[in-house]
């Protein structure tokens, strides 16, 4: 049995109970709403009703007020038990906007009353529609803060008061088709935003592309958006789709759009200006019917002003911007996103772990992270696979966390604590800097094993060594 709570699920068919005591009425109204795209019920007074809404779902009620039995009034005050979230609108040549009847009703929930004779029949089927959608928006904007009291959504955990913040503005923007910019470090976790921003969207239900920028060289990335025609270049055999039109009617999500060509952003400024493109080797023009969503861990305005990044690009892309705070702006997330990530791994392990000692986590919680929520979820999952006990100690925690110190990135000056006094294992503490820095590179690098070692100045033989040492991939 549906229940009466649910609102209707945004694309199918709203189904409208009408409820009048004079059949020509009712059968009116509904060859009038079934013509608008209803699914109409109907009945002859306020008793039918309640029991046809105690077996069955409906977006609204449209009820007359003087019926026999039950009038609609009474209906109206029995549906607060009933069918507490159904929209009621109440239709009479009795009352007026005015009367105190209507103040009453309007005071028990009603919303909206049309005094008969209808003036524009199109203007009450449009006012109904408007309704139920005001209704949909609401439960879905309350189960989005449900979802914020709890532990975030979409995979983002949070409830500090700045990525509550972000949460908010996600919540305002995700039904426009608004380009995004999405700033923050690295490991902030940019892409689960802009997923979640997707999925929040009216495009929802079409596809969601990531494409990472910097990955690719120029030539390839233009092919991979924007798809190829046959014979473009040597190996070009066949026509391919490119990624914006796979996107189509859904979304594109850009990261490390700094790391664009020029070219590249100006073939990109025109698909956001005119919405279309061309295919490698193609002369036909392709409609982009997309959102955009970009992201970058640069320094954009800096970027524009330096001459590396295009202003007008810049503007297009910074429409709605949003920007992720570091996890060391957020330190009261740490415990929940670590516990987050324990439950994950535990799991994955087949392992009985059912928390964090108390030295543990406040090791966890005094960490400044630079390595953000990624560098988080590590330290779990390297824990998690060490950890013999039935918690996780603080013995067990890499030893930069134990000591207090991140690792320090190149170039960063001295250390930032003294060495403890019961000294610590120089090898150990070397191997995970040496880590660290091969994991930033392959980051940085869109997993490219040639540009990361280039990153570090050491040969790709010579990572390649050490990324089989460590295990990366």
């Amino acid at each position: 049995m549906a229940t009466a709570s649910a609102p209707a699920i945004e694309g199918s068919m709203p189904r409208i109970l009408i409820v009048d005591d004079e059949q020509s009425m009712r059968e009116w109204l509904r060859i009038l709403f079934h013509r608008d795209g209803f699914d109409v019920l109907i009945a002859e007074d306020g008793a039918v009703a309640r029991e046809l809404l105690a077996r069955e779902f409906v977006d609204v009620v449209l009820t007359d007020i003087r019926m026999p039995r039950v009038d609609g009034a009474t209906l109206l005050q029995s549906l607060r038990d009933v069918a507490p979230d159904v929209v009621v609108c109440m239709m009479t040549a009795h009352w007026t906007r005015d009367s105190g009847e209507w103040k009453s009703a309007r005071d028990m929930g009603a919303a909206a009353l049309f005094e008969k004779p209808f003036r524009d029949v199109n203007l009450v089927t449009l006012q109904v529609r408007q309704l139920i959608d005001a209704r949909r928006i609401r439960h879905e904007r309350d189960v989005l803060r449900q979802a914020l009291e709890a532990q975030g959504f979409a995979g983002i955990i949070g409830r500090s008061a700045p990525m509550l913040e972000v949460f908010r503005l996600i919540e305002t923007v995700c039904r426009t088709n608004s380009t995004i910019l999405i700033t923050g470090e690295s490991g902030t976790g940019k892409e689960l935003i802009a997923r979640a921003t997707h999925g929040l969207s009216l495009r929802r239900d079409q596809t969601f592309v990531a494409v990472n920028c910097g990955a690719l060289p120029e030539t390839l990335l233009e092919s991979e958006l924007f798809g190829h025609v046959r014979g473009a270049f040597t190996g070009a055999d066949t026509n391919k789709k490119g990624l914006v039109e796979v996107a189509d009617k859904g979304t594109i999500f850009l990261d490390e759009i700094a790391e664009m060509s020029p070219t590249m952003q100006v073939k990109l400024l025109r698909v956001l200006q005119e919405r279309k493109y061309r295919r490698v080797g193609g002369t036909e023009e392709v409609a982009a019917n997309i959102r955009v969503i970009a992201a970058t861990n640069c320094d954009l305005p800096k970027a524009v002003t330096e001459g590396k990044f295009r202003e007008d690009l810049f503007y297009r892309l910074n429409v709605i911007p949003i920007h992720l705070p570091a996890l060391r702006e957020r330190h009261d997330d740490v415990p929940l996103i670590a516990s987050h990530f324990l439950t994950k791994y535990t799991r994955e392990m087949g392992k009985r772990l059912s928390g964090f000692s108390e030295d543990a986590l406040g090791l966890l919680s005094a960490y400044p992270w630079p390595g953000n929520v990624r560098e988080l979820e590590n330290v779990v999952e390297r824990s998690v696979a060490l950890e013999q006990s039935e918690l996780v100690r603080a013995v067990t925690l890499p030893e930069n966390l134990r000591v207090g110190r991140p690792v320090t990135p190149v170039g960063g000056g001295a250390p930032a604590a003294s060495l403890p006094d019961s000294g610590f294992s120089l090898e150990d503490h070397l191997q995970e800097i040496e880590r660290m820095h091969l994991e930033r590179a392959l980051k940085q690098s869109g997993g490219v094993q040639v540009r990361a070692a280039e990153l570090l100045g050491i040969t790709f033989r010579q990572f390649r060594y050490l990324a089989k040492k460590y295990q990366l991939r």
